[in-house]
């Protein structure tokens, strides 16, 4: 679904945060500013941070100096390229484009405040987007395009002028 892509895309986000932060640091003070539509990334977050060995605090402790994350998720999206068919007569699929953006500002690195923008593209069935999307979260539903003009008009004479030309060929043949 277009949500576990979207799953996946904090999940590269979380990983490339963490390789900035230095090994011997096991501790990390994490704030994740997601707001009301992207707050589902919030549990996906600390336990991807906890997968790669950082123990999430809540609070600092005012003796230890430990490293600071500030993570805001300005917005997720999908997006739909040009629809196509495999084959005359296959399937249709279209190039599906998910996006997150964002920054995020850590203690532990000189750059400080970061922008971030991870996108995957891939490429789905036309005919399982209404799988894919989920009417919970309008960020998982994008605008489908058209069917193309040729491969909706132009297929179809295709084969009726194929159809009509066996049978023409047929009694011709047949009559002789």
């Amino acid at each position: 679904t277009n949500l576990d892509v979207f799953y996946s895309l904090t999940d590269s986000l979380v990983d490339q945060i963490n390789s900035e932060i230095p090994a011997s640091e096991k501790k990390i003070l994490l704030t994740l500013n997601l707001g009301q539509s992207y707050s589902l990334f919030s549990n996906s977050i600390k336990e991807r941070f906890s997968k790669n060995g950082k123990e999430i605090l809540e609070q600092p402790p005012d003796e230890l100096n430990i490293p600071h994350v500030d993570l805001v998720l300005e917005g997720a999206g999908v997006e739909y390229g040009e629809m196509f068919r495999d084959g005359w007569f296959g399937t249709h699929y279209i190039q599906r484009y998910s996006t997150i953006f964002g920054n995020y500002l850590q203690t532990f690195s000189e750059t400080g405040k970061q922008e971030f923008e991870i996108t995957k593209i891939d490429t789905v069935k036309v005919d399982e987007l209404k799988y894919l999307e989920n009417e919970s979260f309008p960020f998982t539903k994008g605008t489908i395009p058209p069917e193309p003009f040729l491969s909706g008009f132009a297929e179809p004479l295709i084969a009726i002028g194929i159809t009509a030309a066996v049978i023409v060929l047929f009694f011709t043949v047949r009559s002789e």
